[in-house]
């Protein structure tokens, strides 16, 4: 399954990442998932005791009709202890040039962009999430609350996340399991330079 992460650049963009995802409450989840697209309803306090909320969709990239993924490729053992996928092995062994032998593939994701179809701000803070879950209640689409308006991409992207880990993309299913184990794990360390999980 892809994993959700995010490498910060300081302790405190680290620390502001952390505090977005572990502060993402999902409200509701799509209850009839469809192959390559989730809707979803974003809403966060804004610095102006207000309530934006986003409505909008991933959906994966397409390039002629098929999905698009990102590949992480690197050699082997360069100061990293992950174990990958050779390319040779992932493209079948036909036609690599020489300059890529020996190389492996680390991760693969699928691209989905995020789409905000619509946007809007509310009033009093207090009962905005009352009303948004009403409003959305019934209807196949995720609803999930930001800890703050500007922390509406990290909590979908943490909502695609449990996505993935209940309805993994096979594509990647397949090359996790050709290139075996957990080889993706980065935990954030305090003082240095982190990715959250």
């Amino acid at each position: 399954m892809p994993k959700f992460k995010l490498k910060a650049r300081d302790l405190k963009t680290y620390e502001k990442l952390k505090k977005a995802v572990d502060g993402t409450v999902i409200v509701q989840r799509q209850k009839d998932l469809a192959y390559g697209r989730w809707d979803f309803v974003v809403f966060g306090a804004s610095s102006k005791d207000e309530t934006v909320v986003r409505r909008g969709y991933a959906e994966y990239g397409l390039i002629h009709r098929a999905p698009v993924y990102i590949a992480s490729v690197g050699e082997p053992g360069l100061g990293h202890n992950m174990s990958g996928m050779p390319i040779e092995e992932f493209i079948g062994g036909e036609d690599v040039p020489d300059d890529y032998r020996g190389l492996e593939i680390f991760q693969l994701s699928p691209a989905r962009p995020l789409t905000i179809s619509e946007k809007k701000t509310l009033g009093a803070v207090r009962h905005a999430g009352d009303t948004i879950c009403k409003e959305y209640e019934g209807q196949n689409i995720a609803v999930i609350h930001a800890p703050h308006e500007s922390d509406w991409a990290i909590s979908v992207m943490h909502y695609l996340h449990e996505c993935d880990r209940h309805f993994p993309d096979r594509v990647v299913e397949a090359f996790r399991s050709r290139a075996g184990g957990d080889f993706i794990t980065f935990p954030g360390r305090a003082g240095s330079l982190g990715y959250v999980n």
